[in-house]
């Protein structure tokens, strides 16, 4: 009987260490894990095809990854739609490499203090003989309200997309009859279609989604990029994590990566990517 006391006393005992040893594990496990979300989002993620894995924020998490050793890289792949709400549930810390820092956001996200991304701003896609009537050259930066204005241009855009203040207060001031709002999955890829056909003039977007879009294509040729006037000449995506003590910790530590970052000529490359070379010029000179 006393020796199954001693038995049982000691099973208790062991089983409380093997369960503190564990959760330490775990622990240790989670401060040295970095859980990403990547976005079904060409050409930032792209998740098939023979390109699989060049996508710009995908490299970007390779980058890091190589100067971050000592962490485990995972990921969760989730609708462009859900993104924002997963990275602001605390329960659970996520991060999302590239993200514009607002104030709004910042609310309930940690950002990095360093860029993880620098690219240009929106630009129009418009057709090759487009351009050449109106007298311009592809890459050349021009007025939007010019365009829209004198020109009775028409202009495409995604459904609730928005292109910063200035762009958007243009768009919402034109009439009904120069403005398309696309809606659906892949509402860039319809605009560009509706291009094609010369059923729009102007298709508004970011270059590297343009330029992705148009490497798809079978008339890839026809179409040129335009650099906008009234928007700054660069945009800086940034780090953002889960707004909690352990996303403060893995901040702190992506901000030493990212100082660090800037140096590797592959990050340059990878910033270069997917631009057309009319455009690769502009972003050329705001690199290390």
């Amino acid at each position: 009987m006393l020796h199954l006391f001693y038995v049982k006393q000691f099973s208790d005992e062991a089983l409380r260490t093997i369960a503190i040893i564990i959760l330490c594990w775990v622990c240790t496990t989670n401060a040295n894990t970095i859980n990403w979300i990547k976005l079904d989002f060409a050409p930032y993620y792209i998740l098939n095809g023979e390109l699989q894995g060049a996508g710009r924020d995908e490299q970007i998490i390779s980058l890091l990854q190589t100067a971050m050793p000592n962490y485990q890289f995972v990921s969760d792949v989730l609708p462009a739609s859900r993104a924002i709400h997963e990275l602001s549930n605390p329960s659970k810390t996520r991060c999302i490499v590239s993200l514009y820092k607002t104030k709004k956001r910042q609310q309930f996200i940690q950002f990095t203090d360093h860029y993880s991304t620098i690219g240009l701003s929106p630009s129009m896609s418009l057709r090759k003989d487009t351009i050449k009537a109106l007298n311009l050259k592809p890459g050349q930066k021009v007025s939007l309200i010019d365009l829209l204005k004198e020109h009775k241009l028409t202009v495409g855009v995604a459904l609730n997309r928005s292109f910063g203040k200035k762009i958007d207060t243009i768009l919402s001031e034109l009439p009904s009859e120069q403005l398309l709002l696309r809606p659906g999955k892949d509402p860039l890829k319809s605009l560009t279609y509706m291009l094609l056909k010369q059923r729009l003039d102007i298709i508004i977007g970011y270059p590297s989604e343009h330029y992705h879009l148009q490497t798809t294509l079978k008339d890839k040729d026809q179409l040129a990029q335009l650099i906008i006037a009234e928007t700054n000449a660069i945009t800086h995506g940034y780090v953002g994590c889960t707004k909690n003590s352990a996303g403060a910790q893995l901040v702190s530590h992506l901000n030493i990566a990212l100082k660090h970052l800037y140096a590797n000529q592959k990050f340059n490359e990878v910033m270069l990517k997917w631009l057309p070379n009319e455009l690769k010029a502009q972003l050329n000179s705001h690199l290390h």
